[in-house]
């Protein structure tokens, strides 16, 4: 991994530099703490993609950020003795870990930000290389990466359930409903490989046969007639796809329409009910993946969709990535609580494990963790995944989560 250099003399130039920067915060947007009054105001960060291919999934993160804010400032902070608005400030990296690496870096040297969240493994890497020095601030990481939690930065706070746990769990059930022999067309970006070996190494595991391998770039192909043709003429039981949502149903639709009547492996990227608005949902049955937001009964899940369904527009579809930054949003707000500051991350990171049992049930919309691991993973005892069976019902089982360590 290269390390993402800090940064290295100011320029002459400075104020210009920095007017510049003010310009770029304010056209990246902002949200909370415009009706502060005379409160003071925590800075929480995010970098993500804004703009550009990943700018649905960026946008997803950033509308559970929002709507936590919103709804924290109206319950109201108190840290210290002091009324305190949170400030979410968001600038676009457009999922390039250097500029990410440098987003986190102004937010924290210029902003004053405790914390900065990021939803991308190769950002997140970056970031772990410079906010534990110099400049220090904790990274609310919005990826199932186990990576990034055994790269021991004790500033990390990991999000999402470690991806190697779904391996084993949809295996059983892919085959329980399709058969031994498995097409791999998953993405080929470098979390799609990973996956792709899980899934290998877990179908190989009980006995299945793997077919060739035709992972292909979701981001650039189009036409995906070629790529599932050649798939299917391995005859497999079973296909193993997944990247963002869009693409992943279209190649679902296009593998039925060609008469493909098994079972899919979907990764935890595609969302089933998200894809639901890209495609029919019969071309998406008989299909194993994360469980949607809507089917799950937390104290506060049915509040929260309702309330996203305020904010955004009708054909949006309330994914994990806004769910779950909505609730590690509430617990970093109760973190900043019981610490008594708003500058140290130490200490805030350091109040995570007792801020848990602490957050109030509204904001517990999505298998709402009990517990944070020693390196720094919110876990969830209680994991379910979903099976989508021909009567477009999702039927929900349960996932043993594996262990972080390498």
């Amino acid at each position: 991994m290269n390390s993402v250099p800090r940064r290295v003399g100011r320029p002459i130039l400075a104020t210009a530099v920095m007017g510049v920067l003010a310009l770029t915060a304010t056209a990246c947007g902002s949200s909370g703490g415009s009706d502060s009054g005379d409160a003071e105001s925590v800075v929480i960060g995010y970098t993500g993609p804004l703009s550009g291919g990943g700018a649905a999934y960026g946008e997803n993160v950033k509308v559970g950020l929002e709507m936590a804010v919103d709804d924290l400032n109206k319950d109201g902070l108190e840290v210290d003795g002091k009324k305190v608005t949170i400030e979410l400030k968001s600038l676009d990296d457009k999922y390039a870990p250097s500029t990410a690496a440098s987003n986190a870096q102004r937010l924290a040297d210029q902003d004053k930000a405790p914390v900065v969240v990021s939803p991308n493994a190769g950002a997140i890497k970056a970031i772990q290389q410079i906010n534990n020095g110099r400049s220090k601030f904790m990274i609310s990481a919005y990826t199932s990466d186990p990576a990034i939690v055994q790269s021991d930065n004790p500033l990390t706070m990991m999000i999402p359930p470690n991806f190697e746990s779904y391996a084993k769990p949809f295996t059983e059930q892919a085959m329980k409903h399709g058969g031994k022999k498995l097409a791999l067309m998953g993405t080929q970006s470098e979390y799609g490989q990973q996956w792709t070996k899980s899934i290998t190494d877990a179908w190989k595991k009980a006995d299945g046969e793997i077919g060739s391998d035709n992972s292909i770039d979701y981001a650039t192909v189009s036409d995906f007639a070629g790529p599932v043709s050649k798939a299917l003429a391995e005859k497999p039981d079973s296909i193993f796809v997944g990247g963002p949502s869009q693409p992943t149903a279209l190649i679902m639709e296009e593998a039925r329409k060609q008469g493909f009547k098994g079972s899919f492996l979907v990764m935890d990227q595609a969302k089933l009910d998200e894809m639901g608005t890209v495609t029919k949902l019969k071309n998406l049955t008989n299909a194993v993946g994360v469980l949607p937001v809507k089917e799950y009964e937390d104290p506060g899940t049915q509040d929260f969709l309702k309330k996203f369904a305020e904010k955004t527009s009708k054909d949006k579809v309330a994914t994990s990535e806004t769910a779950l930054n909505y609730q590690s949003m509430a617990i970093i707000a109760k973190a900043i609580e019981l610490a008594g500051t708003t500058s140290d991350p130490e200490k805030i990171r350091a109040a995570i494990p007792d801020a848990l049992s602490k957050v109030d049930d509204k904001y517990k919309v999505n298998g709402f963790p009990t517990e944070i691991s020693d390196q720094g993973h919110l876990k969830n005892p209680e994991l379910e995944a979903t099976y989508l069976n021909d009567d477009e019902k999702f039927e929900k089982f349960p996932v043993e989560q594996v262990s972080d360590s390498k």
